[in-house]
Order: C-alpha cells, then structure tokens, then sequence
C-alpha cells in the first residue's frame, strides 16, 4: 500500500557570479534525471518481508516499476488480438521516456505488462506484441512502467512486527528503449487547463523574450522571502568595521507552494520548469505583493504615477531592478509597465514614479486590484518536487531568486 507517492525533476547548471552578482549560467544537462519516491506500509507479514528484502539484495539492480501516480482508464474497450490500446491524452505526459505499460485491473487480479512500439498524439500505445485478453475501459487502469534503480540510502520503520514502514527511493535510467514520443504533447506545448485552473489574471506569456510565470499562489501557507545583501563587511572583530558595497541590488528569494487541481496544471507547471532546464534560465514573475498603492487618478498621456507612499527613491533610485511593474484591474486583466526612475511631488507629499511611456489611457483608483513588481527571477533550485496526493491532485514547492537577466 503506497500512502504517498513523490516526483523530483533534477536538472544541473553551472553558475559562474561576478563581483557585482551577476551571473552566467550554463545547463550541464539537456534531459534531467528523475526520481520517484514511495512510501510504502505492509501490512500483512509477506509485504513487509519482501520490501525489507528488495532494499537489503537489489542494490544495483535494475527493478521495473509502474508509474502508480500517472495511471490513467482505457478510453474504450480493448479486445483480443489488438496491438494498440488508446489512452486519454490528458495522461499521455506520464508516458515520455517509458517503453512499456501495465494494463491493470485490482490488486487481486493483478496486470500484464506490454512494452510500447509506438506512442501517438491522440492517445494510441502500439503494443509489441497482441492483447491476449479483453480489457473493459471502465475497470482497466493503463500505467507507465518504467526501469529504475534503488538510490543509494534506505530506511524503514518497524510498526509492529509484522507491519513496516517504508520509503522507496527510485531513479530512472535515462535510455528506458522507449518509442518517440509525440511532439505535440512535449514540454514546449502546454495543455489546455480546466476553467478553475486557468490564468485568470491576464498575464502575457512573454515579456521582451522572456517567459512569464503565471501560476498565481494559493495562500494557504505564509510565503516566506529572504534577501542576500551584495556587500563584504570588513570587521576584526577589534573595533571599527566597514563595508565593501559591491552593488546596489540585493538579492532576493521567495518560496511558494502551488496545488495543483488537475493533471493538465500539474504537468504544465513540470513543462515550465523543463523550458527553463532548472536554474539555467531566467523568467518574468510578479511579486503578488501589493507593492505600490496610487494617490488618486491618473490621467492618459502623465508620464509618471504619483503613490502614496513618498520614499521609492531612497530605496530603488539606484538599483538596476525593480524597473517594471504588473497592474491587476478589477476586471481580470492586467498591463506591464516600465519605470524610467523614482522621485517625489513638488511638495514631498507623493511618490512620483516615472513611466518609460506615457500612459495610453486612465488610471482610475477604484479599477486597480493591486500594483506589484514585475521581476526577473531564475529558479533557486535545479529540482522541482511534485507531491501527489490523488493522480490529479498534488503540491509543487517552487523557490524564485531574482537576477539581473
């Protein structure tokens, strides 16, 4: 019995940073590793025997093991002497790099396993061989099944003596003999998401050549953020001490916790990480943060926003981030604009934002959501861990750092 099943996408990139924290980056793999992670509890004495006896002998053995959480129903029935079963095209994702698949019934009655000649975009697997039995849609369950090997480390917990727990940590091997999988379904083609699940701010998909992240955080957790200041202190721990300012922009890093509510997101949101290849690229992401708030109306043609609060310029005048802002309107939509610099009114009141361009049309107090910057960031980390809670519900942790580009 699995309680929890565990997907990590590893990618690997070389960061070469600069005195003034600039980077270049350089991705060192073009596939990442995978790893699948399953938390198991036996209950009856031969299953825990058993998952005590495959990490104590398999430790360098190749293991074939289904792919639990991208198992998906039969479209249709399948009947003696077919070659090919066909799949919805929702669960098609879970099948890249596989080269065999389970059609399974219960735990009782139990699966047989078929290696793939061919996969294709609407959702048909050719099987090298011919179906031996009929296959109902509506009680038949087609799962991946991939060849892996046991990581290194193990451990189990002994519940009673007839009950463990226990953790198995699996690595897929990179060549699985598996077909070519259809490109129509491959990381630089999202799936079409259901209505609860979709961009609903208005977001564009690319700023100025560059990906916008767009997936929008749940709130359900405090999203923690924590800044790197770009300067050496110099102290002897003897008296005075100073600082060496290496540049004006610190860093920042911010963690957010995504569910996702259907296959379609969860596996969008694993496609965006795969564009990047981990830390390799940078993308555009709003803050979600009410960042700015305006002192009134704005009319068009004003080349600047006046704020309520007045000291923008002490914090931002000198950074060479922190130059572009995302408007959330009432409506659902939303604009990106340019900031040329910061600075006050006349009389010190206000913030005066400068604006790249003009305003195109007015800005009126009672139609803006919230104001929030627009940053470039990269990924903190080269792994992206899935946790699946159902086969169409899981939880992504994603780390954001911001970069210059």
């Amino acid at each position: 019995m699995a309680e929890k099943i565990t997907e990590k996408i590893s990618y690997l990139t070389q960061i070469c940073t600069a005195w003034d924290n600039s980077e270049q980056r350089m991705a060192l793999r073009s596939e990442p590793r995978r790893y699948i992670a399953y938390d198991y509890i036996g209950i009856e004495s031969w299953q825990s025997q058993y998952l005590r006896m495959l990490t104590y002998q398999a430790q360098t053995q190749l293991i074939q093991f289904p792919l639990w959480h991208a198992a998906c129903r039969l479209s249709e029935q399948q009947y003696i002497g077919q070659s090919a079963v066909t799949v919805p095209t929702h669960g098609l994702w879970g099948f890249r790099n596989i080269g065999a698949v389970e059609l399974w019934t219960d735990d009782q009655a139990g699966g047989v396993k078929y290696d793939l000649n061919y996969i294709t975009a609407n959702g048909a697997l050719g099987l090298k061989k011919q179906l031996k039995s009929n296959w109902m849609a509506d009680s038949t369950m087609a799962i991946p099944v991939f060849y892996g090997v046991l990581q290194q480390d193990s451990s189990y917990t002994n519940l009673q003596a007839s009950a463990t727990e226990l953790t198995l940590n699996l690595e897929l091997i990179q060549n699985q003999n598996a077909p070519n999988f259809p490109t129509a379904w491959d990381e630089f083609h999202d799936e079409k998401m259901p209505i609860e699940s979709q961009f609903r701010e208005g977001i564009p998909g690319s700023y100025f050549g560059a990906e916008v992240f767009r997936y929008m955080p749940q709130w359900e957790d405090d999203l923690s953020a924590k800044f790197t200041r770009n300067a050496n202190r110099l102290d002897y721990n003897v008296g005075v001490f100073r600082f060496d300012l290496k540049s004006y922009n610190p860093t920042e890093s911010r963690d957010i916790k995504l569910a996702g509510i259907s296959r379609a997101e969860i596996y969008n949101m694993q496609r965006f990480f795969m564009r990047q290849k981990g830390r390799w690229k940078s993308f555009w992401v709003p803050t979600w943060l009410n960042d700015i708030e305006l002192a009134g109306d704005q009319p068009s043609g004003q080349t600047y926003l006046l704020t309520k609060f007045n000291q923008f310029w002490k914090y931002y005048a000198k950074t060479s981030r922190r130059k572009n802002i995302i408007l959330f309107y009432i409506d659902g939509s939303s604009e990106v604009l340019s900031i040329a610099g910061y600075s006050t009114d006349d009389t010190g009141t206000y913030g005066k934002i400068y604006l790249d361009e003009p305003l195109k049309h007015d800005l009126r107090i009672k139609r803006v959501r919230m104001i929030s910057f627009f940053a470039r960031c990269r990924f903190a980390s080269d792994d992206l861990t899935t946790d699946y809670e159902t086969t169409g519900i899981a939880t992504i942790q994603m780390s954001f750092q911001e970069v210059d580009a």
